[in-house]
């Protein structure tokens, strides 16, 4: 019914906006049809269009469906490199299908990508990069992994933790009963992933993991971060032969 409205649309003469191709565009992911999706594209440049990052969100979505991690991580590539605001949710998508396959060095590749861009993870991040290590066995580095994500969740944009005593003394090291119910309160008013990010902080603490308030530090952390040269290089995610021209 929308490829009908929309032909329709076009053949009465009626232009498409920016919101109509992404409709369009969204269906095609629904029918997992990427050539359409490239088609529609195209026509999004002709009418003056150019292609954001929710655009290449969509596109990223509809190749993943076929386990083309190679390129959507070409599609990411080439969204940063148009100055595009990339975020949460197009890391996400990448992160979701590389847990599912287990393909722990896309997951390591993604998840540093998002912290050089300074994008900030989410619960959703959080989940894929734990499960992705845990379900391949390495639960050490899961952990290790889940309390550096959940720091950057909390952190100021500068990476700093202003309330680093009161995190502490009250939801993640407190032992009185009210803890969790302190926590619970923060999603009731609106901080989701304070939240989250405090009962994964406190689960470790709870299960013997020293706690660092400085996440960047940890081995997980820096190791990942010395595979920043990787990004854009010609090397073994990107082949630069992507299937649109923008």
């Amino acid at each position: 019914m929308a490829i009908k409205i929309f032909k329709n649309m076009k053949s009465f003469g009626f232009p498409a906006d920016a919101a109509t191709y992404h409709i369009m565009i969204d269906c095609c992911s629904i029918l997992g049809c990427y050539r359409s999706a490239c088609a529609l594209v195209s026509m999004m440049l002709r009418d003056g269009f150019y292609p954001l990052t929710v655009t290449y969100t969509i596109l990223i979505k509809i190749l993943l469906e076929d386990d083309d991690i190679e390129e959507a991580l070409n599609l990411l590539d080439q969204a940063s490199s148009e100055r595009n605001e990339l975020d949460t949710l197009l890391f996400n998508t990448i992160l979701e299908k590389a847990c599912e396959k287990e393909v722990i060095e896309v997951v390591e590749f993604v998840v540093e990508w998002m912290h050089q861009e300074k994008v900030q993870p989410d619960p959703a991040t959080c989940h894929f990069v734990f499960s992705a290590y845990a379900n391949s066995g390495f639960h050490s580095t899961a952990m290790e992994a889940l309390q550096a994500l959940s720091m950057r969740m909390i952190c100021e944009e500068d990476g700093s933790f202003p309330e680093k005593a009161e995190f502490e003394d009250d939801f993640i090291f407190a032992e009185d009963l009210e803890a969790e119910s302190r926590i619970v309160q923060l999603f009731k008013d609106s901080e989701e992933n304070l939240a989250v990010a405090l009962l994964n902080l406190r689960w470790c603490a709870v299960l013997g993991f020293p706690i660092s308030w400085s996440p960047n530090q940890s081995p997980w952390a820096r190791r990942l971060s010395s595979r920043e040269g990787e990004k854009g290089a010609a090397g073994k995610f990107f082949k630069y032969s992507l299937p649109i021209h923008i």
